[in-house]
């Protein structure tokens, strides 16, 4: 099912048939460096079931994002609750394939997702959880709009969260 389009991506929710290309991402070294480890088809298999219950669950989660252009398999964005702090929190997070780098795909897919969250489902606002060794992640938000609103320590690692208020997007320019 298709959630929305953006100027040259079409953002849906992953299905059973996205398996390889997930698999190939959660193998690639380059992606995966500022993960634990890479993913055997087990754990991508369990990776997508779990996308694919959120949807039933929430009606969101992370999104297969296919470039309309040619209908390849660019990556995965979208929106997850997380747990931090003891705080149920909204996150938009993205893994795009190497090879779809550097071409302002991430931006493209979290500001959609950033609207979405805002317009669709009314969030205050909505954070990202980023390795602070992570600079190519850092700089998405960064050109998402959001800052650092402070540190914690996100699934055994040091994370800086980001934020954006919904208030702060209507602001003029």
């Amino acid at each position: 099912m298709v959630i929305f389009e953006t100027e040259r991506l079409r953002v849906r929710e992953l299905q059973q048939s996205d398996f390889q290309g997930l698999y190939a991402m959660f193998n690639d070294p380059l992606v995966m460096r500022y993960y634990p480890s890479t993913r055997d088809e087990g754990a991508t298999q369990e990776w997508l079931d779990r996308m694919i219950g959120y949807y039933t669950e929430s009606g969101y989660a992370l999104w297969a994002l296919d470039r309309k252009a040619d209908n390849a398999f660019v990556g995965q964005c979208g929106l997850l609750k997380q747990n931090v702090d003891g705080q149920q929190e909204l996150e938009i997070g993205y893994l795009l394939s190497s090879e779809h780098w550097h071409q302002g795909y991430a931006t493209e897919a979290a500001r959609a997702c950033k609207s979405y969250a805002f317009e669709k489902l009314g969030r205050p606002y909505v954070i990202s959880l980023i390795r602070p060794i992570n600079t190519p992640s850092r700089a998405v938000a960064e050109r998402n709009g959001m800052s650092v609103w402070k540190k914690t320590v996100f699934r055994g690692y040091e994370a800086l969260v980001y934020r954006v208020d919904a208030k702060s997007e209507d602001a003029p320019r």
